[in-house]
C-alpha cells in the first residue's frame, strides 16, 4: 500500500512531515561539522563554545545542499513526491537558518537586525551585513506555494474540484 497525497491539505502536510524529519536528520549531521577553532573559545574573559553555533549552521548548510540540488533536479516535475522533496528541505532551510540566527544571538549577544535580503549583526562595534539565503528560499517557498494554491485544475490526478 503507498501513500500519494492527493489534495492540497495532505499534500503539505506531508511537506511538514517530510521537512521536520529533514530537519532532524539535519541537527543529527550538526556534530560531524569540521571546526577550525577550538570547540570551546575565551575571549575578553568569557568563555564561548562555538561546537553548537558551528553544528547548527552545518545542519542548515547541509538542508540548504538539498534544497538546491532537488531544485535543480526535480523542478517542474508532476511527481508530487519530487515536490515534497522541494518543498520540504525549503522549510527545513528556512527554520534551521534562523536557528542559527538564533543560538548566534544566544552565543554571543550580538545586536542583529533583519533587513530585506540582509541581516545586519553589530558585535563590539563592528558591523557585518550578512545576505540571508534564509529570505531568498522563503520567497520560492511561497512562489511554489502560490501556484499551487491558484492552480485551478486538480493537484495530482484525483482531486475532485
Amino acid at each position: 500500500m503507498s501513500f500519494s497525497p492527493t489534495t492540497k491539505g495532505e499534500y503539505y502536510m506531508t511537506v511538514g512531515i517530510v521537512a521536520v524529519v529533514l530537519i532532524l536528520i539535519s541537527l543529527s549531521l550538526g556534530p560531524l561539522a569540521p571546526l577550525d577553532e577550538p570547540k570551546v573559545y575565551a575571549y575578553d574573559g568569557k568563555i564561548y563554545n562555538l561546537g553548537d553555533a558551528v553544528g547548527v549552521s552545518f545542519s542548515a548548510f547541509i538542508s540548504l545542499m538539498v534544497f538546491i540540488i532537488s531544485a535543480v533536479i526535480l523542478w517542474g516535475s508532476k511527481n508530487p513526491w519530487y515536490n515534497i522533496i522541494i518543498d520540504s528541505s525549503a522549510i527545513s532551510f528556512i527554520f534551521l537558518n534562523y536557528l542559527n540566527y538564533a543560538v548566534i544571538y544566544l552565543t554571543w549577544h550580538p545586536q542583529m537586525y533583519i533587513l530585506p535580503f540582509f541581516v545586519e549583526i553589530i558585535y563590539n562595534g563592528a558591523k557585518a551585513l550578512q545576505f540571508d539565503l534564509g529570505q531568498v528560499v522563503l520567497i520560492i517557498l511561497l512562489y511554489r506555494v502560490y501556484k499551487i494554491i491558484k492552480m485551478p485544475r486538480p493537484l495530482f490526478g484525483s482531486e475532485k474540484q
